[in-house]
């Protein structure tokens, strides 16, 4: 956007302008529509009336000019701000769809987490527990790979969630080793 110059005005001046011009060329018509042009003095009142309607006119394409020129920047101005605006709301839609599929792989992690704890609770053989204990390094390794992710695409606060399960994942394979499952390869 540039700014209006000393000789451009805005939009409200220009109209205001223009409008009071119009108003002192009404007062002018219609003092030299009143009154008879039987007498000298009322024929003199409307002559100079009436003579001074041609500057008021000139004054009026002036305004009119001025107004033409601030409605056109305001269109500008307008096209530019909706431009500006439109552009944006593609970077959102870019960037929620990304956020989308981050979200989603976050979810399934979830699930598959949820799935995997539910797998060795209560009595579980050592085949089981092994089984576990390969799932879980394959949930801790997808999570830290999705935390590069969301932290390479800029959302800290997915990276910082799926940090968050990645950890809790790390501390269920430790006590998994340390109840007798397998160690980490």
């Amino acid at each position: 956007m540039t700014p209006t110059s000393e000789t451009e005005p805005d939009l409200v001046s220009a109209a205001t302008a223009l409008e009071g011009t119009l108003r002192r060329l009404q007062e002018l018509v219609e003092r030299a529509l009143h009154g008879t042009l039987t007498t000298r003095k009322h024929i003199e009142r409307t002559a100079s009336a009436l003579s001074a309607l041609a500057p008021l006119e000139q004054e009026i394409g002036v305004h009119a000019r001025a107004l033409v020129v601030a409605i056109d920047r305001s269109r500008r101005m307008q096209e530019e701000l909706t431009g500006r605006a439109h552009a944006r709301a593609l970077e959102l839609q870019a960037r929620s769809a990304e956020l989308q599929l981050l979200m989603d792989s976050l979810g399934q992690l979830g699930q598959d987490t949820h799935r995997v704890a539910g797998a060795f609770q209560g009595e579980a053989g050592p085949e089981d527990l092994a089984a576990a204990a390969v799932e879980i390094d394959a949930l801790v390794t997808r999570a830290r790979e999705l935390a590069e992710q969301a932290g390479t695409r800029g959302f800290d606060d997915v990276r910082r969630q799926v940090d968050s399960l990645r950890q809790q994942l790390s501390a269920a394979r430790n006590r998994l080793t340390l109840s007798g499952g397998p160690a980490r390869a």
